[in-house]
């Protein structure tokens, strides 16, 4: 390929609530733009619902859903969160659209599926990420207990998660891996040990990615995960730029364009320039061309149109060799 590789992703609250209809969705949405590869995108809290965490969706598109209902509300009920089964309630269902993916995508366009490190799964179940904090402090070994439940229920989701099609896992730390909630070392304390032990189990997959959400991101404390590429939000400024993880990653690099700004603008230019200036930047070498995260759903298909034919459109020189 002389051109960077390129792909979006984003929700479709209105048709993530079956396997059938989420793959459905997906697959018309790579086949519009022409995509290099796919993320699957489960809706947000099928990680978390069968603890108990539910939402009320309103049937609307571009409508994100509303938390209803969430296990934690006092330290003690951490106990209640035991490992759950890999393969039943939602996880089975999101197992079974990565079957149904597998069949429907060319077979040279490799997915991801979108698992979340245990610190952020047990993040979804408490009302807001500072009573976890609390019970951090106050309750410890109780914290680690649900951690412990949660990491051996999604070592056997990612395990099979690969043998279900899958070209790797996506895993992604939320909230977790940055300053606003946590110090690096904090993170090597709660969050590390478990993040690597559900690498670990996809090992062998070619196409693992560890997405490292939000600003003031923890990205380059993380440089030393196993995974294939590291994707993040490149364009804020108080994250790590490409030009500052390029020589500091080892891997792809993921991500250059802004989701929440260029990518919502009325004309396609600024994306086109956003994606120019992150060429530049990379020189178009281990750079995966996509957004920081999830594009909301109201995003212009002009602009992802014009964003995919001015990857089609560049040509890059071949590499020296080493």
């Amino acid at each position: 390929m002389d051109r960077p590789p390129v792909s979006f992703w984003g929700h479709f609250y209105h048709r993530e609530s079956t396997a059938r209809d989420l793959v459905d969705a997906t697959v018309e949405f790579q086949a519009e733009f022409g995509w290099d590869w796919v993320k699957l995108n489960p809706r947000k809290h099928y990680h978390v619902e069968d603890w108990g965490v539910s939402y009320r969706y309103s049937g609307l598109a571009a409508d994100k859903p509303v938390l209803e209902r969430w296990p934690v509300h006092q330290a003690a009920d951490w106990a209640a969160i035991t490992a759950r089964p890999h393969d039943r309630g939602a996880l089975a269902e999101q197992l079974e659209a990565v079957r149904l993916l597998k069949a429907a995508l060319p077979e040279d366009v490799p997915f991801v599926q979108t698992v979340f490190t245990p610190l952020a799964v047990l993040g979804e179940m408490v009302a807001e990420p500072g009573e976890l904090r609390l019970h951090m402090r106050t309750h410890p070994h109780a914290v680690r207990g649900a951690l412990e439940a949660v990491t051996e229920t999604y070592e056997k989701y990612a395990r099979a998660v690969l043998e279900a099609g899958a070209d790797g896992i996506y895993l992604a730390t939320v909230d977790w891996a940055s300053r606003d909630l946590m110090t690096p070392e904090d993170y090597d304390l709660w969050s590390r040990p478990y993040d690597l032990r559900i690498l670990a189990v996809a090992a062998d997959a070619p196409f693992n990615v560890l997405h490292v959400c939000k600003r003031r991101n923890l990205l380059l404390h993380l440089a030393d995960y196993p995974v294939a590429a590291f994707s993040w939000a490149a364009t804020d400024p108080l994250n790590p730029s490409l030009a500052d993880a390029l020589p500091r990653l080892r891997g792809g690099l993921m991500g250059g364009i802004s989701q929440d700004e260029a990518l919502q603008r009325g004309e396609p230019d600024h994306a086109v320039a956003e994606y120019r200036g992150a060429l530049q930047a990379t020189g178009g070498r281990r750079w995966l061309v996509a957004p920081g995260c999830s594009i909301p759903p109201a995003t212009p298909a002009a602009n992802l149109h014009a964003v995919r034919a001015a990857v089609a459109a560049t040509d890059l020189p071949p590499e020296e060799p080493v």
